[in-house]
């Protein structure tokens, strides 16, 4: 080994480290928003259902109708919760991968930095 090279070892690893950081920031960010996208969509079905209500007391459908489309939203609003809940799982999971990482950074770059909270 030259000398020197120790140096090099340490920084090719801290940056592999880095990219590593980055690459959980980034799959956290779009975790965060296809949760958001997907609590839309399950406040989109809530209202649909409340539309549904408000026709049927006006007698604009009729209660086979309702019941049908009640059934169809209701099923999709299970789906829905259902991907929520994995996503949040899966942030969870990548999350604590981030800071692990986070962790190992500033351990190997010798500083006491805190991670950013992404959520």
């Amino acid at each position: 080994r030259k000398p020197g090279d120790e140096d090099r070892i340490s920084s090719g690893r801290g940056s592999k480290v880095q990219r590593i950081s980055e690459t959980y920031k980034d799959i956290i960010k779009t975790l965060n928003l296809r949760i958001g996208q997907l609590g839309e969509k399950e406040n989109k079905l809530n209202d649909q259902l409340a539309d549904n209500n408000k026709l049927l007391l006006k007698g604009l459908i009729d209660k086979g109708e309702y019941d049908k489309e009640k059934a169809s939203l209701k099923t999709q609003q299970a789906e829905t919760q259902k991907d929520i809940q994995a996503k949040e799982a899966e942030l969870k999971e990548v999350t604590k991968k981030y800071e692990e990482a986070e962790a190992l950074e500033t351990e190997e770059s010798g500083g006491a930095e805190t991670s950013q909270d992404l959520r």
